[in-house]
């Protein structure tokens, strides 16, 4: 049996998910159906908190947080969201959650933590990371694509020990 770890970054898992099916899903059956027979031993999610300014969306994260919070060996790790300005308008931008996975899934692979890793994210930028791991520390890297052709990442699946596209059966399967 193997040691599994679960790394999702947690914005573009939700904005992938709701692109392409349109629905939520309970990150718990997702994970144990990812895993399979195998120990999963972490479930890591990335995400940045919303502030307080807009309490609606904050009480609606909260209370997400709170149904993470009681799913075995998930935790949730954060990064922040900056204010931005651009021709009048304010917008926000995620920083940090993307750097601390990719540290994460390069630190715990060193650390002998998980024998095959699952990278949730169709961010690009991750490969460094995942071809670290597979080729320093002898790693699978499992890549889960979820969306078109347009919405994967080809860099993560050429340096990815494999690729696991999401279809609709999937998604029933674990859908809330």
């Amino acid at each position: 049996m193997k040691k599994v770890a679960i790394y999702i970054d947690g914005n573009n898992f939700y904005f992938s998910i709701k692109k392409k099916f349109n629905c939520k899903i309970d990150i718990e059956k997702f994970s144990k159906k990812l895993a399979g027979v195998n120990d999963l031993i972490k479930i890591n999610y990335y995400t940045a908190p919303v502030g307080e300014s807009n309490p609606k969306m904050y009480q609606e994260q909260q209370r997400f947080f709170e149904k993470l919070r009681e799913i075995k060996n998930l935790k949730i790790i954060f990064g922040r969201l900056e204010k931005r300005k651009r021709d009048g308008e304010i917008y926000f931008v995620e920083k940090a959650t993307d750097v601390n996975l990719a540290l994460d899934l390069v630190l715990d692979a060193q650390g002998n933590e998980y024998d095959e890793a699952y990278l949730i994210s169709n961010d690009g930028d991750f490969s460094g990371a995942v071809k670290a791991a597979i080729e320093r520390f002898s790693k699978i890297i499992t890549y889960i694509a979820i969306g078109n052709n347009k919405m994967i990442s080809h860099h993560l699946e050429k340096v990815a020990s494999k690729t696991l596209r999401i279809d609709d059966d999937f998604i029933d399967e674990v859908k809330r």
